[in-house]
Protein backbone atom coordinates (compact mmCIF):
# COMPACT_ATOMS: atom_id res chain seq x y z
CA UNK A 1 0.00 0.00 0.00
CA UNK A 2 1.30 3.40 -0.82
CA UNK A 3 -0.03 6.75 0.72
CA UNK A 4 -1.65 7.97 -1.95
CA UNK A 5 -4.03 4.55 -1.14
CA UNK A 6 -5.30 5.91 1.68
CA UNK A 7 -8.26 7.73 0.58
CA UNK A 8 -9.28 5.57 -2.08
CA UNK A 9 -9.46 2.58 0.68
CA UNK A 10 -10.88 5.10 3.29
CA UNK A 11 -14.28 5.54 0.06
CA UNK A 12 -14.07 1.63 -0.55
CA UNK A 13 -14.99 1.16 3.23
CA UNK A 14 -17.26 3.98 3.41
CA UNK A 15 -19.00 2.18 0.50
CA UNK A 16 -19.24 -0.96 2.16
CA UNK A 17 -20.65 0.59 5.24
CA UNK A 18 -17.97 -0.64 7.27
CA UNK A 19 -14.42 0.52 9.27
CA UNK A 20 -11.24 -1.51 8.76
CA UNK A 21 -8.04 -2.05 10.36
CA UNK A 22 -5.70 -3.28 7.40
CA UNK A 23 -3.56 -5.99 8.54
CA UNK A 24 0.07 -6.82 6.56
CA UNK A 25 2.63 -9.04 6.83
CA UNK A 26 5.90 -6.97 6.83
CA UNK A 27 9.36 -7.49 4.63
CA UNK A 28 11.93 -5.98 6.18
CA UNK A 29 12.40 -3.84 3.00
CA UNK A 30 8.86 -2.34 2.97
CA UNK A 31 9.63 -1.12 7.08
CA UNK A 32 10.71 2.67 5.57
CA UNK A 33 7.52 2.30 3.42
CA UNK A 34 5.24 1.44 6.49
CA UNK A 35 6.72 4.72 8.15
CA UNK A 36 5.80 6.71 5.62
CA UNK A 37 2.13 4.92 5.30
CA UNK A 38 1.01 5.46 9.05
CA UNK A 39 2.80 9.15 8.85
CA UNK A 40 0.45 10.34 5.78
CA UNK A 41 -2.16 8.34 7.91
CA UNK A 42 -1.43 10.44 10.94
CA UNK A 43 -1.21 13.43 9.01
CA UNK A 44 -4.85 12.75 7.15
CA UNK A 45 -6.59 11.72 10.48
CA UNK A 46 -5.65 15.06 12.22
CA UNK A 47 -7.30 16.66 9.55
CA UNK A 48 -10.69 14.62 10.30
CA UNK A 49 -10.25 12.83 7.27
CA UNK A 50 -10.06 8.87 7.18
CA UNK A 51 -13.22 7.97 9.26
CA UNK A 52 -13.07 4.47 8.16
CA UNK A 53 -9.84 3.05 8.66
CA UNK A 54 -9.44 2.64 12.64
CA UNK A 55 -5.67 2.03 12.11
CA UNK A 56 -3.57 -0.88 10.92
CA UNK A 57 -1.89 -3.93 12.18
CA UNK A 58 1.16 -5.76 11.28
CA UNK A 59 1.67 -9.68 11.70
CA UNK A 60 5.35 -10.19 12.77
CA UNK A 61 8.24 -10.50 12.16
CA UNK A 62 8.56 -12.17 15.39
CA UNK A 63 6.58 -15.31 14.18
CA UNK A 64 6.44 -19.01 14.59
CA UNK A 65 7.78 -21.60 11.82
CA UNK A 66 4.93 -23.32 11.48
CA UNK A 67 1.47 -21.94 9.47
CA UNK A 68 0.78 -19.80 6.85
CA UNK A 69 2.65 -16.94 6.90
CA UNK A 70 4.88 -15.72 4.11
CA UNK A 71 8.69 -16.07 4.27
CA UNK A 72 9.40 -12.88 3.86
CA UNK A 73 7.06 -11.78 7.05
CA UNK A 74 9.41 -13.64 9.24
CA UNK A 75 12.77 -12.03 10.18
CA UNK A 76 14.83 -10.94 13.33
CA UNK A 77 14.68 -6.93 13.55
CA UNK A 78 17.48 -4.87 15.05
CA UNK A 79 17.04 -2.89 17.74
CA UNK A 80 16.72 -0.01 15.47
CA UNK A 81 14.15 -1.86 13.17
CA UNK A 82 12.44 -2.28 16.93
CA UNK A 83 11.73 0.68 17.77
CA UNK A 84 10.95 2.13 14.16
CA UNK A 85 8.18 -0.66 14.62
CA UNK A 86 7.23 0.73 18.17
CA UNK A 87 7.03 4.28 17.18
CA UNK A 88 4.40 3.31 14.80
CA UNK A 89 2.12 3.08 17.85
CA UNK A 90 1.85 6.79 18.08
CA UNK A 91 0.77 7.26 14.14
CA UNK A 92 -2.00 4.46 14.28
CA UNK A 93 -0.40 1.10 14.66
CA UNK A 94 -3.03 -0.39 16.85
CA UNK A 95 -1.56 -4.01 17.51
CA UNK A 96 1.03 -6.08 16.55
CA UNK A 97 0.96 -9.78 16.40
CA UNK A 98 3.69 -11.50 17.79
CA UNK A 99 4.74 -15.69 19.07
CA UNK A 100 5.16 -15.16 22.43
CA UNK A 101 6.31 -18.48 22.83
CA UNK A 102 9.47 -17.21 20.60
CA UNK A 103 11.61 -15.61 23.73
CA UNK A 104 11.41 -15.82 27.70
CA UNK A 105 10.80 -12.10 28.77
CA UNK A 106 14.98 -11.55 29.96
CA UNK A 107 16.04 -12.99 26.75
CA UNK A 108 17.86 -10.01 24.71
CA UNK A 109 16.58 -9.05 21.13
CA UNK A 110 19.21 -6.09 21.07
CA UNK A 111 21.71 -4.19 23.08
CA UNK A 112 19.92 -2.01 25.04
CA UNK A 113 16.53 -4.39 25.06
CA UNK A 114 15.19 -7.58 26.58
CA UNK A 115 11.89 -8.80 24.92
CA UNK A 116 10.18 -7.39 28.19
CA UNK A 117 11.62 -4.15 27.65
CA UNK A 118 10.58 -4.76 23.88
CA UNK A 119 7.14 -5.11 25.02
CA UNK A 120 6.60 -2.27 27.14
CA UNK A 121 8.37 -0.03 24.25
CA UNK A 122 5.50 -1.49 22.19
CA UNK A 123 2.87 -0.38 24.91
CA UNK A 124 4.55 2.96 26.12
CA UNK A 125 3.46 4.10 22.49
CA UNK A 126 -0.07 2.96 22.30
CA UNK A 127 1.00 -0.51 20.44
CA UNK A 128 -0.32 -3.56 21.70
CA UNK A 129 0.80 -6.93 21.27
CA UNK A 130 -1.87 -10.14 19.78
CA UNK A 131 -0.43 -13.65 20.85
CA UNK A 132 -0.18 -15.60 17.28
CA UNK A 133 1.86 -18.18 15.18
CA UNK A 134 3.31 -19.97 17.73
CA UNK A 135 5.98 -22.81 17.31
CA UNK A 136 4.30 -26.60 17.57
CA UNK A 137 7.40 -28.12 18.92
CA UNK A 138 7.09 -27.77 22.84
CA UNK A 139 3.79 -26.92 23.89
CA UNK A 140 4.07 -26.33 27.80
CA UNK A 141 7.00 -23.85 26.90
CA UNK A 142 4.49 -22.10 24.85
CA UNK A 143 1.87 -21.88 27.40
CA UNK A 144 4.77 -21.47 29.91
CA UNK A 145 5.90 -18.64 28.37
CA UNK A 146 2.31 -16.83 27.22
CA UNK A 147 1.21 -17.31 30.85
CA UNK A 148 4.34 -15.28 31.91
CA UNK A 149 4.06 -12.50 29.30
CA UNK A 150 0.73 -11.82 30.35
CA UNK A 151 1.17 -11.56 33.86
CA UNK A 152 4.02 -9.17 33.23
CA UNK A 153 1.74 -6.64 30.81
CA UNK A 154 -0.55 -6.82 33.62
CA UNK A 155 1.94 -5.86 36.47
CA UNK A 156 3.07 -3.13 34.38
CA UNK A 157 0.13 -1.43 32.59
CA UNK A 158 -3.86 -0.90 34.56
CA UNK A 159 -5.33 -4.23 33.71
CA UNK A 160 -8.25 -4.55 31.40
CA UNK A 161 -9.29 -7.73 28.77
CA UNK A 162 -8.15 -5.21 26.13
CA UNK A 163 -4.91 -5.09 27.28
CA UNK A 164 -3.47 -8.27 25.56
CA UNK A 165 -4.90 -9.65 22.42
CA UNK A 166 -4.63 -12.54 19.89
CA UNK A 167 -4.85 -13.59 16.78
CA UNK A 168 -6.75 -15.84 15.21
CA UNK A 169 -7.81 -18.13 18.01
CA UNK A 170 -6.52 -22.11 17.30
CA UNK A 171 -5.31 -21.79 14.17
CA UNK A 172 -1.30 -21.79 14.07
CA UNK A 173 -0.95 -22.69 17.72
CA UNK A 174 -0.38 -26.65 19.11
CA UNK A 175 -3.66 -28.56 19.78
CA UNK A 176 -4.37 -31.65 21.06
CA UNK A 177 -7.93 -31.86 19.01
CA UNK A 178 -9.01 -31.43 15.23
CA UNK A 179 -9.91 -27.39 15.06
CA UNK A 180 -11.07 -28.03 11.12
CA UNK A 181 -11.61 -30.48 8.56
CA UNK A 182 -10.82 -29.10 5.01
CA UNK A 183 -10.29 -31.20 2.45
CA UNK A 184 -13.46 -34.29 1.31
CA UNK A 185 -10.93 -36.99 3.00
CA UNK A 186 -11.29 -34.78 6.30
CA UNK A 187 -14.79 -33.97 6.06
CA UNK A 188 -15.45 -37.95 5.64
CA UNK A 189 -14.82 -38.23 9.46
CA UNK A 190 -16.04 -34.89 10.40
CA UNK A 191 -19.16 -36.20 11.94
CA UNK A 192 -17.59 -38.64 14.49
CA UNK A 193 -15.05 -36.95 15.30
CA UNK A 194 -17.13 -34.10 15.83
CA UNK A 195 -19.34 -35.60 18.08
CA UNK A 196 -16.74 -36.88 20.22
CA UNK A 197 -15.33 -33.38 20.68
CA UNK A 198 -18.20 -31.64 21.61
CA UNK A 199 -19.28 -34.60 24.22
CA UNK A 200 -16.40 -33.17 26.39
CA UNK A 201 -17.71 -30.42 28.56
CA UNK A 202 -15.82 -27.57 28.56
CA UNK A 203 -16.80 -26.61 32.15
CA UNK A 204 -15.25 -29.75 33.46
CA UNK A 205 -12.74 -31.25 31.48
CA UNK A 206 -9.50 -30.36 31.67
CA UNK A 207 -8.65 -28.00 28.92
CA UNK A 208 -5.28 -28.65 28.75
CA UNK A 209 -5.96 -32.33 28.25
CA UNK A 210 -8.72 -31.59 26.00
CA UNK A 211 -7.38 -28.54 23.75
CA UNK A 212 -3.82 -28.32 24.89
CA UNK A 213 -1.77 -26.20 27.16
CA UNK A 214 -1.77 -23.21 24.40
CA UNK A 215 -5.57 -22.84 23.80
CA UNK A 216 -6.12 -23.89 27.35
CA UNK A 217 -4.25 -20.68 28.65
CA UNK A 218 -5.26 -18.41 26.68
CA UNK A 219 -9.10 -19.56 27.22
CA UNK A 220 -8.10 -19.32 31.21
CA UNK A 221 -6.70 -15.94 30.34
CA UNK A 222 -9.64 -14.28 28.46
CA UNK A 223 -12.19 -15.74 31.19
CA UNK A 224 -9.71 -14.08 33.78
CA UNK A 225 -10.21 -10.65 31.73
CA UNK A 226 -6.81 -10.51 30.82
CA UNK A 227 -6.90 -11.30 27.14
CA UNK A 228 -9.20 -10.19 24.47
CA UNK A 229 -9.22 -13.35 21.53
CA UNK A 230 -10.05 -12.97 18.27
CA UNK A 231 -11.82 -16.12 16.37
CA UNK A 232 -12.51 -16.52 12.26
CA UNK A 233 -16.54 -17.61 11.70
CA UNK A 234 -15.87 -18.62 7.95
CA UNK A 235 -16.26 -22.37 9.05
CA UNK A 236 -12.91 -23.45 7.40
CA UNK A 237 -9.75 -21.64 9.66
CA UNK A 238 -12.17 -23.21 12.29
CA UNK A 239 -15.35 -25.46 12.51
CA UNK A 240 -18.45 -23.71 13.51
CA UNK A 241 -19.45 -25.99 15.58
CA UNK A 242 -16.07 -25.15 17.27
CA UNK A 243 -16.81 -21.60 17.04
CA UNK A 244 -20.29 -22.07 18.73
CA UNK A 245 -18.67 -24.06 21.79
CA UNK A 246 -16.05 -21.65 21.72
CA UNK A 247 -18.69 -18.36 21.98
CA UNK A 248 -21.14 -20.43 24.28
CA UNK A 249 -17.59 -21.03 26.97
CA UNK A 250 -16.39 -17.26 26.61
CA UNK A 251 -19.48 -14.97 26.11
CA UNK A 252 -19.77 -12.89 22.83
CA UNK A 253 -19.02 -10.05 24.79
CA UNK A 254 -15.05 -11.64 24.86
CA UNK A 255 -14.59 -12.08 21.79
CA UNK A 256 -13.79 -10.70 18.64
CA UNK A 257 -14.71 -11.86 15.14
CA UNK A 258 -11.34 -11.80 12.76
CA UNK A 259 -12.42 -11.85 9.12
CA UNK A 260 -8.74 -12.70 8.11
CA UNK A 261 -9.77 -12.79 4.12
CA UNK A 262 -7.59 -10.88 1.70
CA UNK A 263 -8.97 -9.74 -2.19
CA UNK A 264 -6.11 -10.09 -3.76
CA UNK A 265 -3.19 -13.15 -4.92
CA UNK A 266 -0.82 -12.44 -3.13
CA UNK A 267 0.68 -11.97 0.33
CA UNK A 268 4.12 -9.94 1.25
CA UNK A 269 5.61 -10.81 -1.89
CA UNK A 270 4.55 -14.47 -2.00
CA UNK A 271 1.72 -15.88 -5.04
CA UNK A 272 -1.00 -17.48 -3.80
CA UNK A 273 -3.99 -19.89 -4.74
CA UNK A 274 -7.68 -20.07 -4.21
CA UNK A 275 -8.94 -23.32 -3.56
CA UNK A 276 -12.25 -24.40 -4.30
CA UNK A 277 -13.71 -23.62 -0.67
CA UNK A 278 -12.35 -20.49 -0.80
CA UNK A 279 -8.95 -20.55 1.06
CA UNK A 280 -5.86 -18.79 -0.03
CA UNK A 281 -2.88 -21.30 0.02
CA UNK A 282 0.66 -21.21 -0.73
CA UNK A 283 1.70 -23.36 -3.25
CA UNK A 284 2.63 -25.67 -0.64
CA UNK A 285 -0.68 -26.20 0.10
CA UNK A 286 -0.74 -23.93 3.55
CA UNK A 287 -3.38 -22.55 4.65
CA UNK A 288 -3.04 -18.44 4.66
CA UNK A 289 -5.71 -16.64 3.92
CA UNK A 290 -9.41 -16.65 3.33
CA UNK A 291 -11.84 -15.36 1.43
CA UNK A 292 -14.80 -15.42 3.51
CA UNK A 293 -15.37 -11.31 4.45
CA UNK A 294 -17.94 -9.59 7.03
CA UNK A 295 -21.63 -10.68 5.10
CA UNK A 296 -20.40 -14.43 4.68
CA UNK A 297 -19.11 -14.57 8.58
CA UNK A 298 -22.18 -12.75 9.69
CA UNK A 299 -24.30 -15.35 7.65
CA UNK A 300 -21.97 -18.19 9.45
CA UNK A 301 -23.13 -17.07 12.98
CA UNK A 302 -26.62 -16.73 12.48
CA UNK A 303 -27.01 -19.95 10.91
CA UNK A 304 -24.90 -21.32 13.99
CA UNK A 305 -27.97 -20.54 15.46
CA UNK A 306 -26.60 -16.83 17.50
CA UNK A 307 -28.76 -13.60 16.71
CA UNK A 308 -27.71 -10.79 15.57
CA UNK A 309 -26.35 -9.48 19.11
CA UNK A 310 -23.93 -11.74 19.20
CA UNK A 311 -22.72 -10.68 15.35
CA UNK A 312 -23.03 -6.96 16.21
CA UNK A 313 -20.68 -7.90 19.96
CA UNK A 314 -18.36 -9.83 17.47
CA UNK A 315 -18.03 -7.57 14.84
CA UNK A 316 -19.07 -4.35 16.31
CA UNK A 317 -18.88 -3.51 20.36
CA UNK A 318 -15.96 -5.69 21.32
CA UNK A 319 -13.99 -4.63 18.10
CA UNK A 320 -14.41 -1.17 18.62
CA UNK A 321 -13.90 -1.16 22.45
CA UNK A 322 -10.49 -2.87 21.81
CA UNK A 323 -8.93 -1.01 19.14
CA UNK A 324 -10.33 2.33 20.85
CA UNK A 325 -8.16 1.22 23.89
CA UNK A 326 -4.99 2.60 24.85
CA UNK A 327 -2.90 1.06 27.61
CA UNK A 328 -1.73 2.78 30.50
CA UNK A 329 1.02 2.33 33.03
CA UNK A 330 0.10 1.58 36.91
CA UNK A 331 0.77 4.48 38.82
CA UNK A 332 4.45 3.98 40.09
CA UNK A 333 4.23 3.10 44.21
CA UNK A 334 4.43 6.47 46.47
CA UNK A 335 7.87 6.96 47.75
CA UNK A 336 9.45 3.69 46.06
CA UNK A 337 10.45 5.25 42.64
CA UNK A 338 9.61 4.17 39.43
CA UNK A 339 7.48 0.32 39.08
CA UNK A 340 10.33 -0.59 36.78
Amino acid sequence: MQPDDLLPLDALAAERGQEILPTVFLRREALPGLVDLLKQYDALRAEGQLTRIAGFAVEGPLLGPEGGVPQAGKWTPREDEWRALAELGDLGLRYLVMAPDSLDLHDRVGPGLDFADLLELFYDHGCRVALGHFGHHDPETSARRTRELIAHLHSVYEPSPHLVLTDHLFNDMPRRFTHAWRTPQERMHRPAQLAEFLAHDWETSDLDDLLGPVPATLLRATRDGLVTPCLNFDGLHVDLEVCRRTVEYLGADRLIALTDHIEVDAMAGEALLLDADGLWRRKDGIVAAGSTDYAGQRANILATGFDESVVAALFDTVPRAAIGYRPRRRPAPSGNGAAR
